[in-house]
């Protein structure tokens, strides 16, 4: 009779194994070395010898429902993928709930477990303990459970890796990581591949200058963020998805791996594994595709050896002046308490039955708890093995002969190596539902799908269609725990309440106007019908833009002034053009500032034959992105790991496209280098003057005949000089003067924390266990939130209206801003705009419900720049940065949001209140506003300004890239200045202003805003820098159809008319070259096809006519509901058989 049972360990299977041994009315004493339960998920911020380490960032793979004890769920509020911290949280309220602190013996650790002399009567054990202060004991127990994981012994292959002794950097293992806050500006190499190895590449790549991700195999990379936004392993974890999986393995295994793929094509990013994706378990990680495509994180191959501070790869490539080398290399699993012989492995495996029993013992009373992988969480696999390893010992439940379980572990390691890809640093692995099933159904509290189907419906649906989490197995037999129904009807409950911290109104649903319908539907016939009249197929190509606003101009028209007559277009009167603003002849022209618009705008000076003179009031060119460990007052600022929203491609300049090798989303140091690459290229920076400001900028008193304006301007010395220019450029931009609207936040004044705008933030250095508050959702604010995310104890990110977010990472892994901005993508949004908008917003929200997450805007998706963030999901899952609405006011530390809700003991306000935009150096007549925007003609022009000798450059938002709008306004102003293109008159353009204010939903801080593509056409026309889409195709379809059907990279707009480019048709057909140059740094071989068995195919379709056939054969039914893995097992049974010849 088993009575006393020794648990060694008080981690999460340590306390699993206490509290059921407590069930079944044994006495527990757990022995831990440390000073607190946890093991693994207990944060030491200077790891221990011999004991499991995490780093500070850790945050739980699988959602907290999945977690969970099965008698125990988590509470509501906590996020679904808890951070490290939260998990030990949760084991504390279980330790609490079922006293079982009192068991436990902190600060002793076990250094021997021996057999009794009488063992093979008793079946007890000794053990030698060594208490805090070294004194030894010896105790007496019935059985023991082993329950210390495998986290605790580093395995570091330093025989792998030649030179390694003499590399000059520093090198440790993962176990030794914490932070990245040492390694600021270090180049970093990260060998190996698993969830560690992902994230500290992910952690370190945030402020180290340069990191290196190396991989022998490759890794499947799945995100914690599921369809719609939902935990991943509560979508498609259902009994009978798995018994569907089960039948058709082939089918679910190409399924999974495509759907992985659609997101993020892995052999493009030199990740795909050689084994399936059921094989082995993938990779958690929701940012490391984001870091990839930004180039922060490169994938390497499998080092080949150390030459000094080199490291090179096995296939050829080097990697030089390596500061750090972190060995993710696993971790060697042993139990140095143990006995030899119960030691003994079985294959990379111990050996031991079900991976629980020892199978030579006379007695079954050592069991060894929680020593496994699986596809899911630890802890209801540890529990169920803890159910059964107690009714074992209290002889309730029986073990077969020895032969026999000898027998089943050969098979079971013989099955477990061809079903998945076993190594000595992964030995054993188990499909999660069927090994839960299967010990379950040894101690009798497996659920009868079918009984529950007949004697509870609601209940008996949920257990076979939803999650299969861990309460299920409480529904029956031992254990029975008379809150499991109520546990598995209220879990999505529990995994909806942690997203409620903004919520989203439902939208008020207008009835649709039937003459917008009308319109859309005659858009998409006139589509179509240039698909048969070839007549009207010219004039689609050529001019997609005029029909479609014609079309847009005539349902303003019947709408305003006959809404009755639906079916008659109305002729669109339009301004007429005169020469009354034809500037004199135009030479000098001052360039005020030297960003990006300014570097485009001295360039399109030059093409023109004009004289430009820039003045920039700092000491570099690059503006914006002309990165400051210091803030300078009156220029703008960015922090340190800002990474450049669009694409390489798409934010080039049209003559002259990135280097191939430069990551497609580029870091702030690589934008500035493309900034200094393009003025060396075109000897800009003879003609700026630095450190020199523009201090005032009027017209000349005959203005009105010479357009000349007069600059005075303030040197590095103090010194002013005046100047006249025929022209000017304002090139300035509007970041570098912060919005705070402090009046709007009541108690601000008062409050005990500090405050500061985004244009203030650096790093997120300094904000080590702080709460935080960040107001305002714009680019800035998430970057910011989760940036600080990381490191803060708290991120509350506040917002008024919400916003779509989108990642950088777009459809297979490509860039975002590539797919779906073709021309004819363009076409089609304007012909259905609702359609179009509801298409986009569906998609993302299929990505993640923004209702869910408290991200829904009021605007749709195209009335508003959305906000580009590739890491904002993970972080609200995990309940690192919580969304929530406006600020209402401040009281003290406290932060009062408009649903009442109340942040205590915040240390820091940060307001993303984006910009006051203004140029002071300006008449102040000119800087008048129409409405929330300066009064231009089309963002470039004075309306009432005669001649038209200022032109403003740059100061536009659109959903694209700044460099191609800034530079195709600058084609257009020199070319105005010039006398070779002509405006409308004042009362044109007026207008024009007025209908263009109406588009869009802009907010103070984001005044203006275009259609990226439209307005680059438009601006285009204007210079004849169009292209025919007809012409292109006529002449040259391969072209042609990139044009129409491909991205539409600035490149287009060198294809003809003035500035016409030679290189303008290669660099369009080459562009995809470039896009996919940088990915390549570990190259995926083609995989191997081998004919697909005959016999397979048969037995595969045989699957799925047994599942077919159970749902009209009242007998079968019964067995199928009951006994899934039962069923799949016998068909793997027989394919196998039928495989090696035995038909």
């Amino acid at each position: 009779m088993v009575r006393r049972v020794a648990v060694i360990g008080s981690g999460p299977s340590g306390l699993s194994s206490i509290k059921s041994c407590l069930e079944e009315g044994l006495e527990p004493t757990c022995f831990e070395s440390s000073d607190d339960i946890g093991g693994l998920w207990r944060f030491k911020e200077e790891p221990e010898p011999g004991r499991a380490n995490i780093y500070r960032s850790v945050i739980i793979n699988s959602s907290k429902e999945m977690t969970s004890f099965s008698d125990f769920p988590p509470p509501a509020e906590l996020p679904n993928n808890m951070h490290h911290s939260q998990v030990l949280h949760y084991f504390r309220l279980y330790a609490q709930a079922f006293n079982l602190l009192q068991h436990i013996r902190f600060q002793t650790s076990v250094v021997s477990v021996r057999q009794r002399p009488d063992f093979s009567v008793s079946g007890q054990w000794e053990l030698e303990t060594e208490g805090r202060d070294g004194q030894k004991e010896s105790h007496v127990f019935d059985a023991v459970m082993v329950c210390t994981g495998h986290f605790t012994k580093p395995h570091l292959p330093l025989k792998d890796f030649p030179g390694i002794d003499s590399f000059e950097g520093r090198y440790f293992h993962s176990w030794e990581y914490c932070d990245a806050e040492r390694l600021l500006g270090k180049r970093v190499v990260v060998i190996g591949i698993g969830n560690s190895g992902g994230d500290i590449a992910v952690d370190i790549s945030r402020t180290a200058e340069e990191v290196y991700l190396s991989t022998r195999s490759g890794a499947w990379i799945v995100s914690r963020v599921g369809q719609g936004g939902l935990p991943c392993d509560l979508v498609g974890t259902s009994r009978l998805a798995l018994a569907l999986s089960g039948l058709i393995p082939s089918w679910a295994v190409g399924t999974v791996e495509e759907k992985l793929n659609q997101g993020l094509n892995h052999r493009l990013y030199g990740l795909q594994p050689k084994h399936g994706f059921f094989a082995q378990i993938p990779v958690v990680n929701d940012d490391l595709p984001g870091r990839i495509i930004s180039g922060r994180v490169q994938m390497k191959p499998n080092v080949k050896e150390f030459h000094g501070s080199s490291v090179l790869f096995t296939d050829g490539s080097v990697v030089d002046k390596v500061d750090l080398v972190v060995f993710a290399t696993g971790y060697n699993y042993d139990f140095p308490f143990l006995p030899p012989p119960l030691r003994a492995k079985s294959g990379y495996r111990l050996r031991l039955f079900r991976h629980v029993f020892p199978p030579e013992l006379a007695h079954p009373t050592l069991a060894v708890v929680g020593f496994i992988h699986v596809l899911g969480a630890i802890n209801p696999m540890a529990e169920m093995q803890a159910r059964w390893a107690t009714r074992v010992f209290k002889g309730l439940n029986t073990l077969p002969f020895i032969e026999v379980m000898l027998q089943d572990i050969e098979k079971d390691t013989h099955i477990m190596h061809q079903r998945f890809a076993c190594s000595e640093r992964n030995p054993l692995q188990v499909d999660h539902v069927p090994y839960l099933d299967l010990l379950a159904r040894e101690i009798g509290a497996r659920p009868s799908i079918l009984g529950l189907l007949l004697r509870d419906p609601k209940l008996g649906l949920q257990v076979l269609t939803g999650p299969c989490t861990p309460y299920q197995y409480r529904l029956t037999g031992p254990g029975k725990w008379a809150g499991a129904r109520q546990a598995i009807l209220s879990q999505w409950d529990r995994v909806l309440k942690p997203f409620r911290t903004r919520v989203v109104p439902e939208p008020e649903h207008s009835p649709r106007s039937r003459l917008t319908l009308i319109l859309t539907v005659s858009g998409a016939v006139v589509l179509l019908t240039s698909l048969y009249r070839k007549e009207i197929l010219p004039y689609v190509l050529t001019h997609p833009a005029d029909l479609v606003n014609k079309l847009l101009d005539a349902q303003r028209a019947m709408w305003q002034i006959r809404p009755h007559s639906v079916y008659y277009f109305l002729k669109v009167l339009h301004s007429t053009f005169t020469n009354c603003n034809s500037p004199n002849m135009v030479h000098r022209v001052a360039v005020i500032g030297a960003g990006p618009s300014g570097l485009t705008s001295i360039k399109n000076c030059l093409d023109e034959g004009l004289e430009p003179t820039c003045f920039e009031s700092s000491d570099d060119i690059g503006g914006l992105w002309k990165f400051k460990t210091e803030l300078e007052p009156g220029r703008a600022n960015i922090y340190h790991s800002v990474v450049i929203n669009s694409s390489k491609e798409m934010m080039s300049f049209s003559d002259f496209p990135p280097p191939a090798e430069l990551p497609n989303n580029m870091h702030h140091s690589e934008v500035l280098l493309y900034f200094r690459l393009y003025s060396q290229a075109f000897n800009l920076l003879q003609h700026i003057h630095f450190q020199t400001s523009v201090v005032s900028v009027r017209q000349r008193p005959d203005f009105s005949v010479s357009g000349q304006w007069e600059l005075e301007t303030e040197g590095r010395d103090g010194q002013k000089e005046s100047h006249v220019f025929d022209a000017v450029m304002v090139c300035t931009g509007n970041f570098n003067r912060p919005h705070i609207p402090l009046k709007d936040f009541p108690g601000i004044d008062s409050f005990e924390g500090r405050y500061f705008h985004s244009w203030e933030y650096y790093s997120a250095e300094g904000l080590h266990g702080k709460r935080i508050v960040v107001i305002g959702i714009g680019n800035s604010g998430g970057d910011i939130a989760v940036d600080i995310s990381r490191i803060a104890e708290k991120v509350y990110l506040s917002t008024r209206s919400g916003a779509w977010i989108v990642s950088r990472v777009g459809e297979r892994g490509l860039p975002c801003d590539l797919v779906g901005a073709s021309r004819l993508d363009v076409l089609m949004n304007k012909l259905l705009p609702s359609w179009s908008a509801k298409v986009m917003e569906k998609k993302l929200d299929h990505g993640f419900d923004h209702r869910l997450y408290g991200l829904k805007p009021r605007h749709g998706f195209f009335h508003r720049v959305p906000v580009v963030n590739d890491d904002l999901p993970g972080r609200i899952i995990s309940g690192r940065v919580q969304i929530k609405p406006n600020v209402k006011e401040f009281r003290g530390s406290s932060v009062v949001f408009t649903d009442g809700s109340i942040v205590d003991k915040v240390d820091i306000v940060v307001f993303a209140t984006g910009y006051r935009y203004d140029f002071p150096y300006l008449p102040s007549d000119l800087r008048e506003k129409d409405g929330q925007r300066l009064s231009l003609y089309r963002h470039v022009f004075f309306p009432g300004m005669s001649p038209s000798t200022m032109a403003v450059v740059g100061f536009v938002r659109g959903t694209g890239a700044i460099n191609p709008l800034s530079e195709m306004q600058a084609r257009w102003a020199t070319r105005v200045f010039k006398g070779l293109n002509m405006l409308p008159s004042k009362e044109g353009m007026l207008k024009d202003i007025e209908q263009d204010t109406k588009r869009f939903a802009c907010p103070e801080g984001s005044p203006v805003q275009v259609d990226y593509i439209p307005y680059l056409d438009s601006l285009a026309r204007e210079i004849g820098a169009r292209p025919s889409i007809l012409g292109l195709l006529l002449r040259d379809p391969k072209l042609g159809l990139q044009v129409l059907t491909g991205p539409c990279t600035p490149y287009q707009y060198r294809l003809t008319g003035p500035g016409k480019w030679a290189g303008a048709r290669q660099a369009i057909l080459s562009q995809w070259d470039r896009v996919l140059k940088p990915f390549r740094t570990r190259v995926v071989p083609a995989p191997e096809h081998s004919p697909h068995s005959r016999l397979t195919l048969i037995l595969t379709v045989s699957g799925a006519v047994v599942l077919l056939t159970s749902l009209y054969r009242k007998e079968i039914l019964p067995y199928v509901l009951t006994h899934p893995a039962d069923l799949v097992n016998k068909l793997l049974d027989a394919q196998r058989a039928m495989w090696q010849g035995r038909l």
